[in-house]
């Protein structure tokens, strides 16, 4: 789970922000919570966060910076080429050009801290701690000077949470460390070399899922087809949803490739990806069709989407469902089977885009429901104020985001303004006593 989250200099981001998922009182309901034991006792954390706030605020800047740190963690430390971060632009010196991202997380009954400091250039610095009964201690922490050269100090903590063999590698990994290597993670490093806490930290980096406007549900057709029960949840949510659909299926056709590709006028080019690919999905004319091999023989489908008109069942194709249905459709997937996500968590960028704020709170409250006992959680931007009635979220969930006067992206909590209760918050939102709204100037009108 995250717990807490640093960022500074990306974007509109200029000084440092933070984020937390700690409530900042006693939440009665314990739905809204996961308790987690730490050896510094048991803590409460939020599973669900919403931020709100005008157009050009940032809000979408603050999902992408962790789609930034999730790449170049696991990607971007192969490369030795210039880090392609995007800096704020303003003038700031106390910025000193240099980018934070600083996280806060819970795994396997651990709470680790892990962070680091990059420009375009190298990784200045970069640390990982471990709590104790106590406090944080460091595990081991790095700092590399403008000439590329690296001091890495692992602390008597390493000893302790790493075996003998983690140990040794980890001490010669801190000798071999080049100026070559001053764009690279030792981080990834270590998990190169098989050792078990940097594993650990990899992997909760890969269980972050982030979902744009425009991001489509990778090989959703296949899955479709392989998983019954995924098929079947699919077609019940946009039945209750009264999208129209009654029913999601995957026709099919086992024909040769040959008679595919003169059906379908398929580029040689393609035909060859097809042939050298067990599964996978081909565009057309903006049609998706999917492809599956089984015993040798390709089979070739299309999702659709079946409609009851007129007492006569017709099948849509995605292209011809209306973008709030689309879009149903690429958050659906998110829902299903949270009992098996394993500590996933779901970062959405403008989850309400084209729907109707029923479908919204729907979907944010199934969340809710179908997460009790487990520790995934949700965070999505919005600009559907009809969300803070806090009828479906509870204060400690919303934050807002604006810019300063010098166009720094700035967050602040909800939960700094006192409610009473009763009281309307919606309209205490829009009269501005939270700022986060847009300012509209008057205009003269020739």
């Amino acid at each position: 789970m995250l717990l807490r989250y640093i960022v500074e200099n990306f974007k509109s981001i200029g000084k440092e922000i933070e984020f937390t998922m700690f409530p900042s009182k006693d939440i009665k309901d314990k739905k809204f919570i996961s308790t987690l034991e730490t050896r510094n006792g048991n803590w409460e954390v939020l599973k669900r966060a919403a931020f709100f706030g005008p157009n050009a605020s940032g809000k979408s800047n603050f999902i992408k910076s962790l789609a930034f740190v999730k790449n170049f963690i696991l990607e971007g430390q192969l490369s030795e080429k210039t880090i392609r971060i995007e800096q704020f632009k303003g003038n700031s010196e106390e910025l000193d050009n240099k980018s934070l991202f600083q996280f806060m997380m819970y795994i396997d009954g651990e709470v680790y801290e892990y962070g680091f400091v990059i420009d375009r250039k190298q990784v200045y610095e970069e640390w990982l701690m471990i709590l104790t009964k106590d406090d944080l201690k460091p595990i081991f922490k790095r700092e590399t000077s403008k000439d590329g050269i690296t001091k890495i100090e692992l602390s008597e903590y390493s000893k302790r949470f790493f075996n003998e063999d983690e140990n040794e590698v980890a001490r010669v990994l801190v000798k071999g460390f080049s100026e070559k290597q001053k764009n690279l993670l030792y981080l990834s490093k270590l998990n190169e070399n098989a050792n078990d806490i940097a594993s650990k930290i990899i992997d909760w980096f890969k269980r972050i899922q982030i979902i744009f406007p425009t991001t489509k549900v990778q090989a959703l057709p296949i899955r479709i087809k392989q998983d019954n029960l995924l098929r079947e949840f699919i077609s019940k949510k946009l039945e209750i949803l009264d999208t129209g659909v009654t029913n999601v299926t995957v026709s099919e056709e086992k024909n040769s490739l040959e008679e595919i590709r003169e059906k379908l006028r398929l580029p040689e080019e393609i035909v060859q990806d097809i042939e050298d690919t067990e599964h996978g999905i081909v565009v057309l004319n903006g049609k998706y069709y999917i492809f599956i091999e089984e015993n040798g023989e390709k089979s070739f489908g299309q999702l659709k989407f079946e409609h009851k008109l007129e007492n006569k069942i017709v099948d849509f194709d995605i292209d011809d469902e209306s973008d709030g249905t689309q879009r149903v459709v690429d958050l659906l997937p998110m829902l299903f089977r949270l009992e098996e996500k394993k500590n996933t968590m779901y970062f959405i960028d403008e989850l309400d885009r084209s729907l109707h704020t029923k479908i919204s709170k729907y979907l944010i409250q199934y969340f809710l429901e179908a997460n009790e006992g487990f520790n995934n959680q949700l965070f999505f931007t919005s600009h559907d104020i009809n969300l803070l009635t806090l009828d479906d979220l509870i204060q400690d969930e919303i934050w807002f985001i604006e810019k300063n006067r010098l166009g720094e992206t700035k967050l602040k909590p909800f939960s700094n303004f006192s409610i009473e209760e009763g009281q309307n918050a919606l309209k205490d939102y829009l009269n501005g006593r939270f700022g986060a709204i847009p300012v509209i100037r008057s205009e003269k009108i020739w």
